[in-house]
């Protein structure tokens, strides 16, 4: 009994420096500035796989877009819809170009006054430096957690927009940030009232060159433009 006990007790002894290893680290807000100003040093490009999902709760209505996000840091990104309808989406300075292959037309928007906005929501994540996530939000790091679908853990962290033009419509988002490249693998914006946006990021490669055509519209030339009111 004792020769049983002493081996049980040397076993544990051999497993603690592993359980040790696993341990996640404590994070803290000045932590995860200091990794995404280091991150941000070295983002160039990122292409990915991706999956809106939007639910609107007073209907209670779910609806689903799939398709791939070509971003470089000039912040021209181009996102190419593949279901349930085939659409491209590029920005470029400040403007938006939709083009919908079926209806053979483009559409332009203007973002100049709106650009600031857009950036909060469609690049927030991508290359942003820690110090302007700071600036412009109220950071909590919740901590590591398991996420289906990635073998490590990533890093839980929720933003509150310092500015009240912001939260007036999104009064809260949540990140989860893988903790190699720094780079959501999943985000959540929350609406006002219960409604959100998820979006899902999978396949993602960091600072590879992105094709010329990849950063364009495949439009043909003669496709028609217009201007919509909004």
């Amino acid at each position: 009994m004792r020769t049983a006990t002493k081996l049980g007790v040397l076993f544990l002894c051999l497993l603690a420096p592993l359980g040790l290893l696993a341990q996640r680290t404590k994070w803290t807000e000045a932590m995860l500035i200091e990794r995404l100003n280091q991150a941000n040093e070295h983002f160039r490009t990122l292409t990915a796989s991706l999956q809106f999902t939007k639910v609107t709760a007073v209907v209670n209505d779910t609806s689903t877009e799939t398709g791939r996000l070509y971003y470089s840091k000039n912040r021209r990104v181009l996102i190419e819809m593949v279901s349930p309808e085939p659409k491209e989406i590029l920005f470029a300075g400040n403007k938006a170009l939709l083009y919908y292959p079926k209806m053979k037309q483009i559409q332009e928007y203007d973002l100049e006054k709106h650009r600031a906005l857009i950036e909060q929501f469609l690049l927030l994540g991508f290359g942003t430096k820690g110090d302007d996530l700071k600036d412009a939000y109220l950071v909590t790091v919740l901590g590591e957690v398991s996420l289906s679908g990635h073998p490590n853990p990533v890093l839980h962290v929720e933003l509150t927009p310092k500015d009240e033009r912001i939260r007036n419509n999104i009064h809260k988002i949540q990140l989860w940030l893988d903790m190699a490249s720094w780079v959501p693998v999943q985000q959540k914006f929350f609406e006002v009232g219960d409604d959100y946006l998820m979006t899902r990021y999978s396949d993602v490669k960091v600072n590879l060159e992105i094709p010329r055509s990849k950063l364009n519209l495949s439009a043909p030339k003669d496709t028609k433009r217009v201007k919509p009111r909004v």
